[in-house]
């Protein structure tokens, strides 16, 4: 497997967090030093939020602390990725959060890792190439991180 870096959106670490097939090629890809995982607080709230609404505070709270504490990915402050995801905003029609994980890739120069091709995303991708390389963990649950 190829090693690469990646600024992951919250759906990705939702993925991780379940241990869904997806979630779990990340997972091996990291723990194998494979893949390094980079992602926002923007998206550790989403993260924190979607749990809580299945799992309800305390467990959700529980796994978020537990995936912070590993050690395997870091959590960027947004706070040098705001013009940049702004300027995504005015120009795309997609989510801010998702602004944000193209902010931080393009940031960090890091392929930017969504779980999937969601709607209005591949909709935008198919208007006009983004600046920063796209990948999706649906892609990688059968074949390997490149």
């Amino acid at each position: 497997m190829q090693r690469g870096a990646f600024a992951a959106d919250a759906g990705a670490l939702i993925e991780l967090v379940y241990g869904t097939p997806m979630g779990e090629a990340l997972r091996d890809a990291m723990l194998g030093e494979d893949a390094d995982v980079v992602t926002h607080e923007i998206a550790i709230t989403e993260l924190r939020y979607v749990l809580c609404r299945i799992m309800g505070k305390e467990e959700s709270r529980a796994r978020v602390e537990k995936l912070l504490a590993s050690g395997y990915i870091f959590v960027e402050d947004i706070t040098g990725l705001v013009e940049a995801a702004a300027d995504y905003k005015c120009e795309r029609a997609i989510s801010l959060p998702d602004c944000f994980t193209l902010s931080l890739g393009k940031n960090r120069s890091l392929k930017v890792l969504f779980a999937t091709r969601e709607r209005e995303l591949a909709k935008e991708m198919d208007r006009r190439p983004f600046d920063v390389e796209i990948q999706f963990l649906e892609d990688f649950r059968l074949t390997r991180l490149e």
